[in-house]
């Protein structure tokens, strides 16, 4: 790396040396006429300034490769910011290769061991934990290298899966995914209740049996088992264990069976005291399909956890209903926060890029320059800077509402979920205790039992 800067720094003044000598050699005024020399050096001058400030003064072409996957959407407005980008600095050409999400990532495993990846690359954040190491050096460390991140959160790009590894920024995340809270504030307000200060686990239970007294029809929380298991227990167990449910690295389970009771005992509660309508009613709203819940529909749920992505789809359901985000709860005696958010895609620079500096300089348009931001809007999901959101609110591209839910959901910097035990298998063993729980079918203690010895079992098949 070092060798590499030392070898763009002396280019840099070899370059700087020759732009000297030529301009002291092209001067072709004669001494017998020392007007016209005058005026030949004040007309050069006066060019060289111009191209200066217009960004075109004469420099070596450069040929940069960007690869990425997305749909139709996200290929017109990539490439139209590369059009832009190119009519700022017209000695740098971007060759897009640009695909569906098929095969990605085996081509540029295949790419990165033949060192023929391109310039700057989008990764997805699981696959760039596999790519990242000392010992492959695959990518540039952005920090190091200049790049400005003024505009993003610390918290949120120093998140190992936002492309911070071992301390150095290897990538840049390109938006903001997460966990969102959906409140139906006139309605919240109606009973009493108010999400947007902080508030514990424990106040969902007495602002539970609040909306069954203010109406019997209506209830707290709109929550699957799905939801209930992905979001709600898993974010409670993080919170009160202060880990992952599975190390990613050493592959041994963090949580204990009583910690597993703990988290099994609360969404009992949730069932118990009416926070959350009946797991059989539930039932036929499975999945990312609650906002097919007439109960939802007609305004009789205060609240949904659900996805940042998925947000905009339950809002619409019950477009009468006036939405906000809500903040999320923290346990009294938390140990983290739990809830996070995660980039969907990260961009990289090769460690082998023969032109860093300009990539650099690309990347530092793309998410940097206010242009970029609204050409780009929301194509790869909401952007990773609040300022990049303000713009796409202010354009139409990304809702108000949306804006706010993704501010609060970058606020929070809990821990990243483990991969085996939010592996597919993983997930579901706890989707099925939470199942058994709401048809009274087993107990808190008896589902910690079943989902400590279960962990071990899927441990062993994926080490």
């Amino acid at each position: 790396m070092k060798r590499q800067w030392a070898a763009i720094i002396l280019t840099a003044a070899l370059a700087l040396a020759g732009c000297s000598g030529n301009e002291a050699g092209s001067d072709t005024a004669t001494a017998t006429d020392p007007s016209s020399a005058d005026t030949s050096a004040a007309a050069k001058e006066e060019t060289t300034t111009a191209r200066e400030a217009s960004g075109t003064e004469e420099r070596e072409p450069v040929t940069l490769r960007f690869s990425w996957w997305g749909g139709d959407e996200r290929l017109a407005a990539t490439l139209k910011v590369i059009e832009q980008f190119q009519e700022k600095y017209p000695h740098i050409t971007v060759e897009a290769e640009y695909g569906s999400s098929d095969g990605y990532n085996d081509k540029l495993a295949t790419q990165l061991a033949a060192g023929t990846e391109p310039d700057i690359i989008q990764i997805e954040p699981g696959n760039m934990a596999l790519l990242a190491s000392d010992e492959t050096n695959y990518f540039l460390d952005l920090k190091e290298a200049g790049f400005d991140f003024s505009l993003f959160e610390e918290d949120y790009i120093s998140q190992r899966i936002n492309g911070c590894y071992g301390g150095k920024q290897l990538g840049i995340p390109t938006g903001v995914a997460g966990i969102a809270l959906v409140v139906n504030q006139d309605l919240a307000e109606a009973v009493g209740i108010d999400f947007t200060q902080e508030y514990t686990w424990d106040d969902l239970i007495e602002w539970g049996k609040k909306v069954r007294e203010y109406d019997d029809s209506m209830y707290l929380l709109c929550s699957n088992k799905d939801y209930l298991a992905n979001i709600v227990a898993r974010t409670y167990a993080k919170q009160i264990s202060g880990s992952q449910a599975i190390g990613d690295d050493d592959k041994i389970q963090k949580m204990t069976q009583e910690d597993w009771k703990t988290v099994y005992e609360y969404v009992q509660q949730l069932y118990d005291n009416e926070v959350v309508a009946p797991a059989a009613y539930m039932a036929a709203y499975g999945g990312d399909n609650m906002q097919a819940d007439p109960n939802w529909i007609e305004g009789k749920y205060v609240c949904c956890f659900t996805w940042v992505s998925l947000s905009e789809i339950m809002t619409a359901a019950n477009p009468s209903a006036n939405y906000i985000a809500g903040n999320f709860p923290v346990a009294q005696s938390a140990k983290s926060v739990g809830f996070f958010a995660n980039t969907p895609q990260v961009i990289s620079i090769s460690s082998r890029s023969e032109h860093p500096q300009e990539a650099l300089l690309f990347l530092d348009y793309f998410f940097n320059d206010e242009e970029a931001m609204e050409t780009l809007g929301t194509v790869r999901s909401a952007p990773p800077t609040k300022k990049a959101r303000e713009i796409c609110a202010k354009t139409g591209s990304m809702s108000p509402l949306l804006a706010d839910i993704v501010n609060v959901a970058a606020s929070y910097t809990g821990i990243v979920d483990d991969t085996i035990s939010y592996s597919q298998e993983g997930r579901q063993i706890m989707i099925d205790q939470i199942e058994a729980l709401g048809f009274s079918s087993t107990t808190p203690q008896q589902a910690a039992e079943d989902t400590y010895s279960l962990y071990n079992n899927l441990i062993e098949v994926m080490k």
